[in-house]
């Protein structure tokens, strides 16, 4: 439904030629478009439409590291099979491990050798916990809120059963949002309530091609982590460093986080041994800040960081 144009019947915010003018169809899947509340852009009222779809791919490619992809390839691989699910990517096999094709090229122009290797990166990155495994999905409206919402479970279905009980008011409660208005609904928890209602079955879906890393068991570690610009050797990309550190050992995670807080336990930093000369990034000065302070914040090298997992996890591999 369009917003509407006027601030009461007899007052409009914009003549009828201007409105006469706006798009009334997205140009890419043919549904109603709408104005955003601000009045400050018109957009798809479709959550499936393959632009959206697209955009919510590439932004998976972008967080898990995934080079190649690009939008272009994004919007011929989702108009090429027909899937308005972009995890289903963990789950696409150009060809099998002998070599012989399965699903095939991911789009007409696209060769199989190039399709595979995007894939496999996909299925390389593909463990999670269930609150990173909803991040990464990139529903609408909800980025870093699934870890108020989700961080608690190991279970979608547990999950679910608690937002679908609880409502709009258990969202509102898990991201700790004050009502200004009393007993007034969050537009916020509302919005984040619809998105996870609308893709419920999309994150069901995908379940079935990824890992869980599962929190809440017994002897399981966990970390908090930061990575400056560069981690050192051997890891080209923060995002391969990413992918190799929790793919190691099955009872430690490391949850890595965009900045450094109080909360970080490790600054990963390619200079923190003194042998590489590394410039000292924002990250590194907030991280000896504080130390300063008394947090126990360590700074290492992707190296050392590797051996200190080694470490915890009891294993005696060289």
């Amino acid at each position: 439904m369009l917003v509407s144009l006027f601030v009461n019947d007899a007052s409009p915010l914009f003549n009828d030629k201007f409105y006469d003018c706006l798009p009334q169809t997205c140009p890419v899947c043919g549904m109603p478009t709408e104005m955003s509340e601000a009045l400050t852009g018109l957009h798809c009222s479709n959550p499936r439409c393959r632009s959206k779809v697209t955009q919510r791919l590439l932004a998976m490619a972008n967080a898990l590291g995934v080079k190649d992809m690009g939008e272009s390839r994004a919007d011929a691989w989702l108009a090429n099979t027909g899937l308005t699910n972009p995890l289903l990517m963990f789950g696409y096999e150009p060809v099998d491990a002998d070599g012989n094709e399965m699903d095939g090229p991911m789009a007409d122009g696209i060769s199989l050798e190039l399709s595979d290797k995007i894939a496999k990166q996909f299925r390389k990155r593909n463990k999670f916990t269930l609150a990173e495994y909803v991040r990464v999905a990139n529903l609408p409206n909800i980025q870093m809120s699934a870890f108020s919402i989700f961080d608690k479970f190991d279970d979608l279905g547990e999950a679910y059963k608690a937002i679908e009980s609880g409502g709009v008011e258990y969202i509102r409660d898990s991201l700790n949002i004050k009502e200004s208005g009393g007993e007034d609904i969050s537009i916020r928890a509302l919005k984040v309530f619809e998105s996870l209602m609308t893709f419920k079955d999309d994150l069901f879906e995908g379940l079935d091609y990824v890992e869980i890393i599962k929190l809440h068991t017994e002897g399981m570690q966990t970390l908090k982590a930061v990575c400056s610009t560069e981690v050192g050797k051997p890891f080209a990309t923060k995002a391969d460093f990413y992918a190799s550190c929790n793919n190691l050992y099955p009872n430690i995670h490391i949850e890595f986080g965009s900045s450094v807080t109080k909360a970080t336990d490790y600054l990963i930093w390619s200079g923190a041994d003194g042998v590489v000369k590394s410039a000292v990034t924002n990250k590194v000065k907030k991280a000896r800040a504080y130390q300063e302070k008394g947090c126990p914040i360590k700074i290492v090298t992707a190296s050392q960081f590797l051996g200190i997992l080694q470490s915890m996890s009891g294993s005696s591999e060289e």
